[in-house]
């Protein structure tokens, strides 16, 4: 990454020198370079709009290009998780009350101190926390791409966000495997404790395929290309009007800016990999153990995962593979429509 970055870096100051040569051959004679006296206000600036929401997260875009909801169940919403005002206060706190990334280390700490226990360790009163973690990390936003020249950091924290959603619907998979016993022990009803965690980890692939771009990588060029061109001609206005000198070196505010790219380039890549390698297999693996024979109700909780429902057939084959266990998932006319289709491939099921 630092070589890629260290190459486009050298390109800009390429074109930055040969247009400050051109400047200098027309004002070199009228005056000497000056450090800069005063702020430029040309800096180039993406902002986004933000709305206040409470426990509703927003997913995509509507047609309209208004946020389109999902209002996630509380998991207080099943009797046997009843629980105090003050601590449901300081679960939804991290909603509302605070700053992102400090909303993000604290629920990581929450769910860190359940790290030694497996899902036939788990008891009731486990469950029911671990509910309104998982509850808490499904709603949390995630942090913007950034493009803020101004500014050293990306803001993205690592894609500690991005972790600590797969990290939950992973460990809502792990205990999809003793799902009967942690009903029993928890006196709770199967199909509820496996609704609110379905919504959970629906809204988290949501988002997550809301948020890959696969053409970014383009985009990016296009707007890199018209920020070197922007940055160059600042660059010559500011030498012009003796706010910059020439040997005062390179403009901070374009390496801000091409590391950013490259962050976002980074976040966008590591965004797919978790679809794709962590919450895919994760997320259908434990609908499949929350419904079994229920073909339904798994391809309803994909839907609102963000998938077609052409795609959900493949989905299926890439993440859990085809056997006496998923079996019913290929039931119907959807599973004569996907065997069709895959013979018209003229290859088998991935195993």
């Amino acid at each position: 990454m630092a070589i890629r970055y260290h190459l486009r870096l050298m390109a800009v100051v390429v074109k930055n020198i040969r247009i400050l040569l051109i400047g200098c051959a027309v004002s070199l004679c009228g005056f000497s370079f000056a450090d800069v006296e005063e702020e430029d206000s040309g800096a180039l600036r993406i902002e986004t709009e933000t709305e206040a929401y409470s426990a509703d997260i927003y997913l995509g875009n509507t047609a309209e290009g208004k946020p389109a909801q999902l209002r996630l169940p509380l998991p207080d919403s099943i009797s046997a998780f009843k629980t105090s005002p003050q601590e449901k206060k300081e679960f939804l706190s991290l909603l509302h009350e605070k700053e992102l990334p400090d909303c993000y280390r604290e629920a990581r700490k929450k769910l860190g101190a359940f790290s030694s226990k497996g899902a036939g360790d788990v008891n009731a009163e486990d469950v029911r926390v671990l509910s309104w973690i998982f509850y808490a990390v499904s709603s949390m936003d995630v942090f913007p791409l950034n493009y803020d020249e101004n500014t050293p950091k990306d803001g993205l924290y690592d894609n500690m966000d991005y972790k600590l959603k797969a990290r939950v619907v992973e460990w809502m998979n792990v205990l999809s495997w003793d799902i009967s016993g942690i009903v029993s022990r928890c006196g709770v009803k199967r199909k509820e404790l496996c609704r609110i965690w379905a919504e959970y980890g629906a809204a988290v692939l949501k988002t997550f395929r809301t948020q890959y771009d696969p053409e970014l990588k383009q985009k990016q060029a296009r707007m890199k290309e018209e920020y070197d061109k922007m940055s160059a001609e600042r660059t010559l206005r500011l030498v012009q009007e003796r706010k910059l000198s020439l040997f005062r070196g390179a403009d901070p505010r374009s390496i801000y800016y091409n590391n950013k790219l490259l962050s976002n380039e980074d976040r966008n890549n590591n965004c797919k990999y978790h679809l794709e390698k962590r919450l895919g297999p994760a997320f259908v693996g434990m609908l499949a153990r929350f419904y079994p024979g229920q073909a339904g109700e798994v391809v309803k909780y994909l839907k609102k995962a963000g998938y077609a429902d052409q795609e959900i057939g493949d989905l299926i084959d890439r993440t859990v593979g085809r056997d006496g266990r998923t079996e019913f998932l290929y039931k119907g006319d959807r599973g004569r429509q996907h065997d069709r289709k895959i013979k018209s491939r003229g290859s088998g099921h991935m195993k």
